[in-house]
């Protein structure tokens, strides 16, 4: 038969990764990535430049097309992900009146509580997530009152992969799982809420359709087709953020599994149907935004440092392990893991808080630092590499508590935990979050992440796939799982309550002590040394 080529775009906050995949030969043919910058104009403030987007994007297709693996009359459908949520203010011909705000800008925190205060209850009554600096509302209100001009010159607000879609297709659409970070769209009854919106005083006209994700939004225009190279009959889906379609490159579909995606941090997820008000249940600390499926929300706990506080430590302490490791001819990483197997459990008493650049949930304090507990003369470095992997799974710990909690649900109804990331590669990681959960983890051996979630979803649009689920499933690609072991845990349990007790010890000890590193460096600016 004929083959169909589907064609995934991921963008990031550094930058985009891109996937063609062949349905015929059933194999990713070939990936392209793609950096942009982070624009900081002032503290708490970040942002992206929307043609950077599109730069990047083009880029990536040329990249795709260039190696020759596939005719671009091939290519069937595309379907587009992003981070979220980003205000991006736009004419009516799309052209950006400014650079969007990206999840990591935090100028509206005076906005984001007045709201709160305000509509706190109004809001939840339609869309329970917890309101902060970086949404959507937020975000808006800071908009409308700094900067009125550009306010009254917008004729659309977009996120980043509505940006790219429009650009292919000249439709304003926003898909279901983006629409959740917006506040005023209700996810009970899947929709802008009319009367929210105009209690707030939002102007719906300015916001986009809203469409399933795998729905076909279009075709490239002329102009599109010809800029990048591909046939106008390219269906483009509507897309989804890139938690929703990495969630579901996991392959997850029922409340008895979990997803847990690990990098320089990480996030555990768990679904949660959101069909009735009355049975609908999150927790403030979570993170609370929509799944590719629209009869499902995300509770979602995100840590800062995980695979990063192991990096820390090798950039840090193991200079021989690194030299060491280029003799073997070996990942350090894996030299350093090895390590961890020789300390005991418990790591004789460290405890550490991984808290090296801030950390988001539970506690969501940027003065946050990381901290070793327990440390003595006979101490070694053995004992702290493995303080710093069993700090990491604490937090993980604390997150998965506190999912399940607003859930109702204990970890023995929790079937498995769909693992992805670069820490998967560290077998005594994975069992040592195994034991500390006490729920299986399973490996997910896809490494495309959400990239390849947006091939499922291009795929639905395209009818290869009858379902999300079917796409998903075709997809998924099982490697090891990690069972439990019950005496370890009894073992661990030690520590984490330890743990648990710091965190809260020190909550106000992280931001008293950044107040007074922040003052001693006014007066050294001012000559007072």
């Amino acid at each position: 038969m004929d083959d169909k080529i589907l064609m995934g775009f991921d963008f990031g906050t550094n930058g985009v990764k891109a996937l063609a995949y062949s349905v015929r030969m059933e194999k990713v043919m070939i990936t392209a990535y793609k950096s942009y910058p982070v624009i900081t104009p002032y503290k708490n403030q970040a942002e992206h430049d929307p043609k950077e987007w599109w730069s990047a994007f083009v880029w990536c297709v040329g990249k795709l097309l260039a190696e020759g693996a596939f005719q671009k009359e091939q290519v069937s459908a595309l379907c587009v992900s992003s981070h979220t949520p980003t205000l991006t203010p736009v004419k009516e011909d799309g052209e950006p009146l400014m650079n969007g705000m990206i999840w990591a800008d935090g100028r509206a925190v005076e906005e984001s509580l007045e709201l709160q205060r305000d509509y706190g209850k109004e809001i939840a009554s339609v869309n329970p997530a917890s309101i902060r600096p970086y949404h959507i509302v937020s975000k808006l209100f800071w908009f409308k009152k700094y900067k009125r001009e550009l306010y009254d010159r917008t004729a659309m607000f977009l996120d980043c992969s509505n940006y790219i879609t429009y650009r292919l297709t000249s439709r304003f659409t926003i898909d279901r799982s983006m629409a959740t970070n917006y506040h005023f769209y209700n996810i009970f009854e899947k929709k802008w809420d009319e009367r929210l919106a105009e209690k707030l005083q939002i102007d719906l006209r300015r916001f986009p359709k809203v469409c399933d994700c795998h729905e076909v939004i279009g075709h490239l225009t002329k102009e599109a087709a010809e800029e990048l190279g591909l046939p106008k009959q390219t269906m483009v889906a509507a897309g989804a953020s890139d938690t929703a379609v990495a969630t579901l490159n996991a392959g997850i579909f029922s409340r008895n599994q979990m997803a847990y995606s690990c990098g320089t941090g990480s996030s555990v997820v768990m679904l949660q149907e959101c069909g009735e008000r009355e049975q609908y249940k999150t927790d403030d600390r979570l993170i609370t935004i929509g799944y590719a499926d629209k009869d499902y929300m995300m509770n979602i706990g995100v840590m800062s440092n995980t695979g990063g506080a192991f990096k820390w430590m090798k950039e840090a302490v193991c200079d021989m392990e690194t030299l060491c490791a280029v003799t073997l001819h070996k990942d350090v990483f894996t030299v350093m893991s090895d390590y961890v197997t020789e300390a005991p459990i418990g790591a004789n008493g460290i405890v550490f808080l991984p808290y090296l650049a801030g950390e988001l949930s539970p506690i969501y304090n940027p003065n946050a630092r990381g901290v070793f507990f327990g440390l003595s003369g006979t101490s070694t470095k053995k004992e702290m590499l493995r303080a710093v992997m069993e700090g990491t799974c604490y937090a993980v710990r604390q997150n998965v508590d506190i999912v399940l909690d607003a859930q109702g649900m204990r970890p023995d109804e929790v079937r498995e935990i769909v693992a992805t990331g670069g820490p998967c590669k560290s077998s005594a990681w994975m069992q040592m979050l195994s034991d500390i959960l006490g729920i299986p983890v399973t490996i997910q051996e896809n490494t495309e992440g959400a990239a390849m979630g947006d091939v499922v979803v291009a795929g639905c649009a395209a009818g290869v796939f009858s379902s999300l689920k079917e796409g998903a499933e075709k997809m998924k690609t099982i490697g090891r799982t990690y069972l439990p072991d019950a005496h370890k845990q009894r073992q661990y349990e030690i520590n984490y309550q330890t743990f648990c007790e710091l965190q809260k010890c020190l909550l106000p000890c992280f931001d008293s002590h950044m107040q007074r590193q922040e003052s001693r460096e006014m007066r050294t600016e001012g000559g007072n040394v």
